[in-house]
């Protein structure tokens, strides 16, 4: 009877309205224990999945990682450790991760608590996702629109990260490209620009997109659209993102891979991990 409650309800994501929110309060939905495969998890320290009627934490999808954070229970100060965050097809976010301190009871059903999240790690993955749409637009500036090379889906993380295209274009001289758009993003970073993230009608949504959605997205929905600059094309995004090109930082385009008519260029920015 608890699952067919929590399928009526799917968790409220302040994320979408508010990138630089780091905390909120929450009521607890669902507590259950998670298996993992194949895990050796010591029993003293269980795997929890903590479903809330709303959260901050952003959960993995879209080649972004999830965030990482705590939920403290406001009656009882409890601590739970938030290793990741999930969300099904059904809307409902969990969040997954452990109760560090032996022998205290999991939160109960209905429970207040607190989610925090850790800020640093919000916003490196909020300037590496939006370093990849930036990414697009320098290869419209470069001479790669999206007519051309559409961009298909990408990886944003802390240890890789690049965004792949549809397309393969013959005799590319992939050092000048790199070159190229190296040095765009870097002009494009230095003169700024203010990004915007907007939930759109499905026909406003395809428009603003160059007149094309993916298949995913149902004609009856309203998509979440994020322009990466004023009066470009936009991209559907359920990721998080700076609010201003400029916070992004220097970048690096740091190769370009062409197999089965697919155009992979990998990027990097300051505050990911080294090769």
């Amino acid at each position: 009877m608890a699952d067919e409650t929590l399928k009526e309800k799917a968790t409220e994501l302040l994320y979408f309205v508010d990138t630089f929110q780091f905390e909120c309060e929450a009521q607890v939905l669902s507590v259950d224990e998670h298996v993992v495969p194949d895990a050796e998890t010591p029993s003293s320290n269980k795997i929890y999945a903590i479903v809330l009627d709303k959260t901050v934490a952003y959960p993995a999808g879209g080649g972004q990682p999830s965030d990482v954070g705590r939920l403290i229970c406001n009656s009882s100060s409890v601590v739970f450790d938030v290793t990741q965050v999930v969300a099904g097809k059904d809307g409902i976010v969990k969040h997954i991760g452990t109760f560090p301190e032996e022998g205290v009871e999991p939160f109960k059903k209905d429970s207040e608590v607190t989610v925090k999240i850790d800020q640093d790690t919000r916003m490196l993955h909020a300037r590496i996702h939006s370093a990849g749409h930036l990414l697009d637009f320098a290869m419209g500036n470069v001479g790669y629109p999206s007519n051309i090379l559409r961009p298909a889906k990408g990886l944003h993380s802390v240890e890789q990260a690049y965004v792949e295209y549809d397309g393969k274009v013959e005799g590319l001289d992939k050092d000048d490209l790199i070159a190229k758009l190296t040095q765009e993003m870097n002009k494009l970073v230095t003169k700024g620009g203010v990004t915007q993230s907007t939930l759109m009608a499905y026909d406003d949504a395809k428009n603003i997109c160059g007149g094309h959605l993916p298949s995913y997205i149902e004609k009856d929905s309203s998509p979440r659209i994020v322009v990466i600059l004023d009066s470009t094309e936009g991209c559907p995004c359920g990721g998080t993102h700076v609010t201003d090109v400029s916070d992004i930082g220097p970048v690096e385009v740091t190769g370009i891979r062409v197999k089965k008519k697919v155009t992979r260029v990998s990027y990097t920015i300051q505050g990911m991990k080294e090769e």
